[in-house]
């Protein structure tokens, strides 16, 4: 496990304004969960939870739990039962969505503390495979490679990937909403400010500082700003067929990826050489 990366992961989340209280999560569990009601409806998922008395899910980079525990709650409304799986590399993060699966659901979900590109080292087999909540910046072009062919490496020849998805070229960056410095969050006693700090072309990833005041607290954040298409098509070079569902607008939604194509993650071991890695 990537150490570095879980320290440089918590202290992000430390700065930056996401709020993470119990209250906070509760409802956002609440707005997942209606929007599984609607994505669930999608043929794709309704054969699959169709032929199936038990599903395993399996939420990566899935912090708190939210979208986990919302879908694996209309699951078991439907009548079905789940064994969920939180995977993340935070691990104040993983004891809330412990607190809050007992909470919601009822049962205990089991946390794996992991880079989620490596996941397939630590789960068997799974129906569905979850990336919710706009992960996906945290991840370059060949990061999502790596993610893409070790969730489907795990997925049953039937399973399916679910990952959320907002159009960040058109929102972010044709709309010219890309500030050098942007106010994150300002009120009477703190402010969180995002600074450019560099672009690297190789990787396709921006380089942006957290900054807190008056505390002086900073972080580096790296961000990809992936759009729709260019994330589902390296989910089909994995699964045989992809589809979108928009769900909180036009340009943001779900892409669900189906029956994967059986491509050993290892392949993928190792780091091209234009990444210098």
């Amino acid at each position: 496990m990537d150490e570095e990366l879980a320290r440089r992961l918590e202290s992000i989340y430390e700065v930056f304004p996401w709020p993470e209280d119990m209250e906070a999560l509760e409802g956002r569990i609440q707005t997942a969960y209606e929007i599984f009601q609607t994505v669930l409806d999608h043929p794709w998922l309704q054969e699959l939870v169709k032929g199936r008395d038990g599903l395993v899910v399996v939420d990566v980079c899935g912090g708190a739990g939210v979208g986990g525990v919302g879908l694996a709650r209309v699951l078991i409304e439907k009548g079905k039962r789940v064994q969920l799986y939180v995977n993340d590399l935070r691990s104040t993060a993983l004891e809330k969505a412990r607190i809050l699966s007992r909470k919601v659901l009822g049962l205990e979900a089991k946390t794996i503390r992991a880079d989620a590109t490596r996941i397939h080292e630590y789960i068997g087999h799974a129906d569905i495979a979850l990336v919710y909540g706009y992960s996906t910046p945290h991840f370059n072009p060949y990061q999502m490679v790596r993610l893409a062919s070790s969730l489907a490496w795990i997925l049953r020849p039937d399973g399916i990937l679910l990952v959320e998805e907002g159009d960040r070229i058109y929102n972010v960056l044709v709309r010219g909403r890309y500030e050098d410095v942007l106010a994150e969050y300002a009120d009477e006693d703190r402010i969180v400010l995002t600074v450019h700090s560099s672009y690297e072309p190789r990787t396709g990833v921006f380089r942006r500082v957290l900054l807190e005041l008056p505390t002086g607290r900073k972080a580096l954040m790296e961000v990809r700003f992936w759009d729709i298409a260019g994330t589902a098509a390296i989910m089909w070079a994995f699964f045989e067929d992809v589809d979108f569902i928009s769900t909180r607008s036009s340009t943001s939604g779900m892409i669900v990826a189906h029956k994967p194509r059986g491509i050993p993650p290892e392949n993928y071991s190792k780091n091209p050489s234009i990444t210098g890695q």
